[in-house]
């Protein structure tokens, strides 16, 4: 955000400029470097020679809203999960079991959107990657629940299988 407010309030020449020091141009050969800026009127406006490296390329700002609702609705499905696992895994049912997937697959998905958001950015891949990316972790979810769903009514469900792989450990 501070980026977004830092580019909003540097003017043209400014941003000139600073594309020329990146870039690793001479000032004297900067494009806005004319004599209509080096009138008396104006004054040539003086720069510090120590430049961080930054981009001068278009910055997403956020969309706006708040995201803390997501964030806490993040907690609190994963303190449900410390609930819904163990009350569902003793007490099986279509009902627990259902709870089980959606919470599980919801809690997988809002976990790899944030590997996906941090690590496939626009900046390192365009802007055609990440939307696939998004769109494919979006394909694997409803996969997931979708195979999920069809275990547990067309199956044992989950309680039933862990509840059979543990009696199968019990046994050895």
């Amino acid at each position: 955000m501070a980026n977004c407010m830092l580019r909003s309030s540097l003017s043209k020449p400014a941003m000139a400029f600073a594309r020329s020091l990146v870039a690793g141009q001479a000032v004297a050969r900067a494009p806005f470097f004319s004599a209509t800026l080096l009138t008396p009127a104006r004054k040539p406006q003086v720069f510090s020679t120590t430049v961080r490296n930054f981009t001068v390329s278009p910055v997403r700002c956020s969309s706006g809203g708040s995201h803390v609702t997501l964030w806490n609705a993040e907690r609190a499905l994963s303190l449900a999960l410390l609930g819904v696992v163990p009350v569902g895994l003793m007490f099986p049912s279509q009902v627990g079991d259902t709870l089980i997937a959606v919470s599980v697959v919801m809690h997988q998905h809002w976990g790899l959107e944030a590997i996906v958001t941090d690590y496939v950015r626009p900046i390192l891949f365009g802007t055609t990657v990440p939307k696939m990316a998004h769109g494919l972790l979006l394909v694997v979810s409803a996969a997931t629940l979708g195979g999920l769903f069809y275990f547990n009514y067309n199956d044992i469900g989950i309680a039933g299988f862990v509840r059979k792989i543990w009696a199968t450990k019990a046994k050895e």
